[in-house]
């Protein structure tokens, strides 16, 4: 699976919900609110296909878009 491809995947859209909505959609960077659950380890080829990263939430923050960018 390409990294296009797992986010657009059903499981991404599930698990990013679920983890925003545990971190009650506030920013962990500014507080303001969240829309974007965000790889701490960035995937790449290498690893999109490895869910101890790509699917772990301990491997995500919540951040709003500005913290994000």
């Amino acid at each position: 699976m390409t990294q296009h491809e797992f986010y657009h995947s059903a499981a991404w859209t599930r698990l990013a919900r679920a983890f925003l909505c545990s971190k009650h959609y506030i920013c962990a960077r500014c507080g303001r609110p969240a829309e974007i659950a965000h790889h701490v380890r960035y995937l790449n080829d290498s690893n999109v296909n490895d869910p101890s990263i790509s699917m772990n939430p301990d491997n995500l923050l919540a951040l709003c878009q500005a913290c994000h960018n």
